[in-house]
């Protein structure tokens, strides 16, 4: 099994990029699957960590993530009976198998799985040492664009100083990546590939080792948990261009400095350019500020993160 990683900050395109790649026939694309990594930290944080099966079992039925896959745990076959980092490569691909063969036949040819947790690039020494040969996709998208996207959701940042902190941090995640395997990482702009989708998803397809087909484009290959559903509403929907610029008519002034001011270099190595020539210099008032917003929404975004995951 060859693995994909779709990863770049939140809102940046991850999930719409998985449901291109994900309509070609050679691919498979998954629901989020940090819980993989959550598993690793949680069972088998050091070199002698073993457990059981039906500890892996009882951990999936009690993930509010894995049940979104829409598969039972106590029927994925050939999991070991004992589990370790060293064999844990072979547990995930386990469940990934089960989860293809829901919509495709058994034994069918050699699948290419397409992941999209934003998250990943976060934990590429532990997804390198259980898929040395995988291939990383980052898409990157304009912070400004990326924040009028987050600011209202139930999770990420809420301030324009959280997500400028959140965004370079994905940035500086991308170059180390890069200068470590070259080789293994492609970066693709979200407004690119908006505004040239074809040729976009041919240089990506080229990449991972698939032959492209005008039929991607349709964004029919992933079925969006209802976990989700309301926040990748535009996921399946024609690629609309409006979304590389909206951010102008939907942020304050001064998000808009905020951002310009914290990413203003990080943003010039990937071509977006800065609107406001104010010198503006972000200090402690912007950060007691970003405390007190992210704080106010913290409890309000618990609950309603509680809620959701009820259903």
């Amino acid at each position: 099994m060859k693995h994909v990683f779709i990863t770049g900050c939140p809102r940046s395109g991850t999930t719409m990029l998985a449901n291109l790649i994900g309509s070609n026939r050679e691919c498979k694309a998954s629901p989020e699957s940090d819980f993989f990594i959550d598993f690793v930290y949680k069972y088998l944080s050091k070199e002698s960590s073993k457990v059981t099966r039906l500890d892996y079992i009882d951990y999936l039925n009690n993930n509010y993530r894995f049940k979104q896959w829409g598969i039972e745990a106590n029927k994925i076959p050939l999991l070991p009976e004992l589990i370790r980092y060293s064999n844990f490569n072979v547990v995930i691909e386990k469940t990934l198998e089960y989860f293809k063969n829901q919509d495709l036949n058994p034994g069918s040819i050699e699948f290419i799985r397409i992941d999209h947790t934003p998250s990943s690039l976060k934990y590429f020494d532990i997804l390198n040492d259980f898929f040395p040969e995988s291939k990383f996709i980052f898409i990157i998208r304009d912070p400004r664009a990326v924040f009028a996207s987050v600011r209202n959701l139930d999770w990420g940042a809420n301030s324009a100083m959280k997500l400028s902190d959140i965004w370079n941090d994905y940035v500086v995640l991308f170059f180390a990546f890069q200068k470590l395997y070259s080789n293994r990482i492609c970066l693709v702009r979200f407004e690119d590939l908006i505004n040239e989708s074809s040729s976009q998803l041919q240089i990506l397809c080229d990449f991972i080792g698939i032959k492209y087909c005008e039929s991607m484009l349709k964004e029919e290959g992933f079925n969006i948990p209802s976990y989700t559903a309301s926040q990748h509403a535009l996921v399946g929907k024609e690629l609309d261009k409006s979304r590389i610029t909206g951010w102008k008519d939907e942020l304050k002034e001064e998000d808009i400095l905020i951002i310009e001011s914290q990413c203003r270099n990080t943003m010039r190595a990937f071509n977006y350019p800065v609107t406001k020539f104010k010198k503006y210099r972000t200090g402690i008032k912007n950060r007691m500020k970003m405390l007190f917003i992210e704080s106010f929404f913290y409890y309000r975004n618990k609950l309603r993160k509680k809620i959701r995951e009820k259903y």
